[in-house]
């Protein structure tokens, strides 16, 4: 039995009328990949509580109302840098078919976990707000901030002010939502100032002014906010990143706020999971860090994108990284827990232990379903031979297969063929794309970067008859220091003769990886 059923047996449990599901994201930019694996968890769980007779909905919010905090690396600076500090949702899109700046984003989102089988219910912060859902519970934030104080001071050991408040308005001035700071609350309406630098990315206007904080004029700071979205959507089951999850972290204190001020249950968090990373690099939608969940649903079928997720226990961290090794193993997997499930249909599960394991391959199959399973075995071509074809310039693939067979293919195999085809012809071009840029692209060693890695060699030769990871971390602090080195400049150098990027997995980790007798011997190539 795989986790989400082991959780849905428990969740039934507890015999609630309804159970909602839910997950929530900021759309700042391109949403990457890591924030799909909320999604598909919080799917999973939704469907296995339905398949076990439990009422239960999902949702998935866009906290749109957040304030541009990071200027996306791929907006041009000179037309984006103005909106800085402003609610998201009151941003211009950047295509003018979409409504807003957050909406273009989220829409991207939207439709590549909807290939993936996803299909929550979506709700905007900001359409909770417009529509006064939001009201009563700033309210009680309000009245009740002295409590929220104490929380904040017991959970997480920091002290706030007396004048502070968990509420930033929208500056009636400039129109920015990051830039405020409240003082005071009557009872009616809150006092605030748009502080010139309150924070480092956006300037305030200076502006000071008395808003009622009801509707759009404002919201909540993020870990109030998040409970107060539980309480009014009926969240009753939310995980997260296992960041938000720490003590003292965004979690305890949303559910210590749940709690005593707005008397309700934090929802069922189940632990919280790992990060999904790629290349070891956890990512940011703004910063433009790592790969958009757009770019790398488009290198995958959705089933087997899908299946990325589901074949992994959510206490497992994955990293991800998409060259054709890792593409042929994924594709081999899936295809070994398919054929786990072909023997589910043929009752050819065996007793004991093994069958135990078969049975679950064949769940991770039926739960990373993207359309209707296929009630009959199927030939499923290897990915992995039709890339090495491909490669050959190898004609009449069908014919191959056929022929490996022995017999014809069905028009349901066909169609399996067809699609690895293409997903290969995918990978081959990208290759293509990228030995192209390398070749194009010289990368010249400054003198330090030069000095660093001759030092690096000749230490590393001493001990790559006997060493540890603590070894290689000692020798790589111990020349930084030694020489005042810049570690910014030598590790672009490391990370560029190494693996030819400007950066990547931490060094020792890299060291450790590739083997110190390949290390030296590019090092030498560079060198020499």
């Amino acid at each position: 039995m795989i986790w989400v059923d082991r959780l849905a047996k428990k969740i039934k449990e507890r015999g609630l009328e309804k159970e909602w599901v839910d997950d929530m994201k900021t759309p700042s930019g391109r949403i990457h990949v890591g924030s799909l694996r909320g999604v598909v968890i919080h799917d999973l769980v939704y469907k296995v509580l339905k398949e076990n007779g439990v009422n239960a909905e999902f949702s998935y919010v866009f906290n749109d109302m957040d304030p541009m905090d990071g200027l996306p690396v791929y907006l041009e600076k000179e037309k984006w840098e103005k909106y800085m500090g402003y609610p998201l949702y009151k941003i211009p899109s950047p295509d003018p078919n979409y409504p807003n700046f957050a909406e273009y984003f989220a829409q991207e989102f939207i439709e590549v976990f909807n290939n993936l089988n996803c299909h929550p219910k979506i709700i905007r912060s900001s359409d909770l707000h417009r529509q006064g859902k939001m009201n009563q519970v700033i309210k009680t934030v309000l009245d009740n901030v002295k409590k929220i104080r104490e929380i904040y001071k017991k959970v997480s050991k920091t002290e706030k002010s007396e004048s502070w408040y968990p509420y930033n308005p929208i500056c009636q001035k400039c129109g920015k939502i990051g830039t405020t700071d409240v003082y005071h609350w009557d009872g009616k309406y809150i006092y605030y100032r748009c502080e010139y630098h309150k924070v480092y990315w956006a300037d305030g206007c200076g502006y000071k002014g008395k808003v009622e904080p009801i509707g759009e004029n404002g919201k909540l700071v993020w870990k109030i906010d998040w409970p107060a979205h539980w309480k009014v959507i009926g969240i009753t089951i939310e995980s997260s990143g296992k960041d938000h999850m720490s003590s003292g972290g965004s979690y305890d204190i949303a559910s210590h706020v749940a709690k005593e001020v707005f008397n309700y249950n934090p929802p069922e968090a189940f632990g919280g999971y790992e990060w999904f990373t790629i290349g070891g690099r956890k990512m940011s939608s703004s910063k433009g860090v790592g790969s958009s969940a757009k770019e790398v649903s488009e290198i995958l079928p959705p089933q087997v994108f899908r299946f990325l997720f589901v074949r992994n226990p959510i206490t497992t961290h994955i990293d991800f990284n998409p060259n054709k090794e890792t593409l042929f193993n994924l594709f081999d997997d899936y295809d070994r827990c398919f054929s786990a499930y072909y023997d589910k249909l043929e009752n050819k599960i065996p007793q004991g232990k093994q069958g135990e394991v078969r049975e679950d391959f064949a769940r991770i199959i039926e739960l990373s379903a993207i359309k209707k399973l296929p009630e009959k075995r199927l030939y499923h071509p290897r990915f992995r031979t039709i890339y090495n074809l491909l490669l050959q310039k190898k004609d009449n693939l069908l014919q191959f297969f056929e022929n490996l067979k022995k017999e014809k293919l069905n028009d349901e195999e066909k169609q399996i063929l067809e699609e690895r085809i293409l997903y290969a012809k995918k990978l081959l071009e990208r290759e293509e794309k990228q030995t192209s840029q390398k070749s194009s692209q010289t990368f010249s060693l400054t003198e330090n970067q030069k000095k660093f890695l001759k030092i690096l060699k000749e230490e590393l030769e001493k001990i790559k008859n006997s060493y540890t990871k603590e070894d290689i971390k000692k020798i790589i602090f111990e020349i930084i220091k030694k020489e005042n080195f810049s570690p910014k400049e030598i590790f672009l150098g490391f990370y560029n003769v190494l693996i030819g990027q400007n950066f990547g997995p931490k060094a020792a980790d890299l060291i450790e990886k590739i083997g110190i007798d390949n290390v030296i011997n590019k090092i030498n190539k560079y060198l020499n």
